[in-house]
């Protein structure tokens, strides 16, 4: 027993650190890919619902693994053992016992994926209901401005509604379908295993009282294994079905990539050009831009001026590269800017977009974000290029003070 114990609690030590490292090694690939992907994918999607699909894609490795190795591998291990004891007393004893529960998975697999379906839409309302929580707790000024507490309340309920709603329709089909089929069968596999150590026990020269004992254990505990089916399903189905929500995003590779063999920054003046430049958003069949032609010399002030929609933030986007046009160039200092490594071209570029952006991190994080080595007197004459410095100085943490999204 000393020495099972000692096995059991390195393999628990192994196990705990194959999981921490393949969990982290997830969150890095999944919050990787989303910095890879370009403008149009996060205007597609809700902030919220991406953070519920990245990080589910990492936190469920822990449960499906160790529902595969306690459940299924800890369940199916016992099986195999008896097995070899039944054969001892009659072959027919591990037919009719491994054959019932190879019956009851060809009859369950067909419900199994009906029921995968029913996940799916569940699963995607939860994600919808997220986002929609993430969208209104990142606006709530807005929502309070316009008096719509009243409006996203009944949009939440909404949701919540049909959630409900998809989440019984998901679990009673497997409360009426499969487990009344999976039922029926675990209780003729423990009759049929009863009934035949019965007549190997009466047989001339059989094993005797001592089969049908065993027999009824062993038996017992397959059929318990179809009982717990239900519990180990479902959990290696959530764990499964959350995780393939942000696989789906890593099957679509990023737009935006840099050249195989950048170009350096050539030292000349950074007049910008858009030539014959033709953009259009996805799924949209008329083009934004069709032979746009633009020229800002160096040193030049240029404003763009017209109707919302009318692209003159996407004009900004477009010089960034986080959307690449779909004909034409665009070149800075005369070099195009898909020759460039995007971050050799974004170091060129100050970005001040129309709406205010803050993390909630300290304010010397905030105003040394375009700079990361920026020295204290750097982060400090930007302040007060900001007037920042004016209100910073009289707060007790000063520049570590921390900040919330909107400041």
């Amino acid at each position: 027993m000393l020495a099972g114990e000692v096995l059991w609690r390195v393999g628990i030590h192994c196990l705990n650190r194959m999981e921490a490292d393949s969990i982290a090694r997830l969150h890095v690939t999944g919050m990787e890919a989303l910095l890879a992907k370009d403008a149009v994918f996060f205007h597609e999607n809700f902030a919220g619902a991406l953070t519920k699909r990245v990080l589910s894609f990492a936190q469920q490795y822990e449960p499906f693994v160790d529902t595969l190795m306690f459940r299924v591998v800890g369940q199916f291990l016992p099986l195999a053992f008896a097995s070899v004891v039944l054969w001892r007393y009659d072959p027919m004893l591990v037919a009719v016992l491994l054959g019932m529960i190879a019956v009851t998975g060809v009859l369950v697999t067909p419900l199994i994926r009906r029921r995968q379906i029913l996940v799916d839409a569940r699963e995607a309302a939860y994600t919808g209901l997220s986002g929609h929580v993430a969208d209104t707790m990142a606006n709530m000024d807005a929502v309070r401005a316009h008096a719509a507490e009243g409006r996203e309340a009944a949009e939440n309920r909404r949701r919540v509604t049909e959630l409900r709603r998809l989440t019984l329709r998901a679990w009673d089909y497997h409360n009426l379908r499969i487990d009344t089929l999976v039922a029926p069968l675990s209780v003729a596999t423990a009759v049929g295993g009863l009934l035949l150590a019965v007549g190997a026990a009466g047989a001339d020269g059989g094993p005797g009282v001592e089969a049908i004992v065993v027999t009824v254990a062993y038996f017992g505990q397959a059929t318990q294994i179809l009982f717990q089916f239900n519990q180990t399903y479902r959990q290696i189905e959530r764990s499964l079905t959350e995780a393939a929500q942000f696989t789906e995003l890593l099957l679509t590779g990023p737009t935006v990539l840099d050249p195989e063999s950048p170009q350096p920054l050539a030292s000349r003046a950074r007049d910008v050009r858009l030539e014959r430049v033709r953009f259009s958003y996805p799924g949209h069949s008329e083009p934004l831009f069709d032979g746009l032609d633009l020229t800002v010399a160096a040193g030049e002030h240029v404003g763009l001026v017209g109707r919302s929609g009318g692209g003159k933030t996407s004009i900004t986007r477009l010089l960034l590269r986080m959307m690449d046009v779909d004909g034409g160039r665009i070149r800075v200092g005369g070099q195009d800017v898909t020759a460039l490594s995007q971050a050799d071209l974004r170091g060129l570029i100050a970005y001040v977009p129309q709406d205010p952006v803050m993390f909630h991190r300290t304010l010397r994080e905030n105003i040394a974000f375009g700079r990361p080595g920026a020295t204290e007197a750097e982060i400090r004459d930007a302040a007060a290029a900001a007037h920042v410095l004016e209100f910073v100085d009289g707060l007790p943490d000063g520049f570590d003070t921390l900040v919330g999204e909107r400041g």
